[in-house]
């Protein structure tokens, strides 16, 4: 990664997956744990240089939670936070969505910034108009031998990207899911409490990035992510799937109708708030869909974006008027040398 030494291996860790509603640490579905607040993450899901907060009130460079053990494979997957970029209140200060009413060149700088500590500078972005369903596109960038191809009786809508600089391109169509094959792009969603989802078969040559609120869960938006990832050449099995910070059992209330259309179809996101009020965990609730979907290993990042206010922004904390953090994935090959 640009400006900051290379990662090192995550730590070895021991225990038990957080039970619903505990965002205070990452953790593998597959049997892992950190100590509490030590910023590691789950086998290799790190933040660099160190946690929002730890590292000061205004870095100068964005900390990203990176997930290390796949830089070695070719893929860049990685979760920002709110710090390091230049964006002013209500949106301080790494906002990356264009759609919130922050100031556009602040906005662009700050995904300029993310791309150039992820090693990504100069690759175009694509993004979706998230509207809470379960489509996902291919993202084909035109170059000769790069764009995405359907296997077997599956299929895939397939998009292009339009013009624009690399950071500022237009929306690709309604959509909460990304795929490609293409090592040319590189895939986003913005969340601000929904739970953001990346998805990489490194061997395969193909990642995924979801945007996982709760109606996009209800409607099965994870499995259409896998799906789509299947219809490129990927193996589910094969599969890393990462659910990134996202507002927690502990702070998530919800009327008995959401609870049920969600709980319903996964009931690991049925929680109970702190003053022991029906909630939904979106996090687990992705875990569990990725599960279900055949994805071989999965890591939750287990922070709360409404309890971690100096780490992330949070649409339900801040009433509506904040900025966007986002979930990156890329296939850059040779990125872990």
């Amino acid at each position: 990664m640009a400006r900051a030494a290379r990662p090192g291996q995550g730590a070895q860790m021991t225990g038990d997956r957080p039970a619903a509603g505990d965002r205070t640490a990452p953790a593998e579905v597959s049997g892992v744990r950190p100590a509490p607040g030590d910023g590691t993450g789950a086998a290799g899901l790190v933040w660099r240089p160190g946690p929002p907060g730890a590292v000061g009130p205004d870095p100068v460079w964005p900390p990203v939670l990176v997930a290390e053990d796949l830089l070695e494979a070719g893929v860049v997957a990685a979760f920002t936070g709110r710090v390091g970029g230049s964006s002013a209140p209500p949106y301080a200060t790494l906002n990356l969505g264009l759609a919130v009413g922050d100031d556009l060149r602040r906005v662009l700088a700050n995904r300029r910034r993310v791309a150039t500590v992820l090693g990504l500078a100069g690759r175009p972005w694509a993004l979706a108009r998230q509207v809470h369903g379960n489509r996902v596109l291919a993202v084909d960038t035109g170059r000769p031998g790069a764009g995405p191809a359907a296997s077997g009786s599956r299929r895939v809508d397939t998009v292009g990207l339009g013009q624009g600089p690399p950071e500022a391109k237009p929306p690709l169509g309604e959509a909460d899911g990304l795929v490609t094959t293409d090592p040319g792009v590189v895939l986003a969603v913005l969340t601000a409490d929904c739970a953001p989802v990346l998805l990489a078969d490194p061997a395969a040559g193909v990642v995924g990035a979801v945007h996982a609120g709760w109606r996009g869960l209800a409607a099965g938006v994870v499995e259409a992510g896998v799906a789509a990832m299947a219809a490129l050449g990927a193996d589910p099995a094969a599969t890393v799937g990462l659910v990134g910070p996202a507002v927690g059992g502990c702070c998530y209330e919800v009327g008995p109708d959401v609870r049920e259309a969600v709980g319903a179809r996964y009931p690991a996101a049925l929680a109970t708030t702190r003053d022991g009020r029906p909630a939904l965990d979106p996090a687990a609730g992705a875990a569990q869909a990725l599960e279900r979907a055949g994805v071989g290993r999965i890591r939750v990042a287990g922070e709360c974006t409404v309890d971690l206010a100096d780490r992330h922004f949070s649409h339900r904390r801040d009433h509506g008027r904040t900025g966007r953090q986002a979930g990156l994935i890329a296939l850059v090959p040779g990125a872990g040398r």
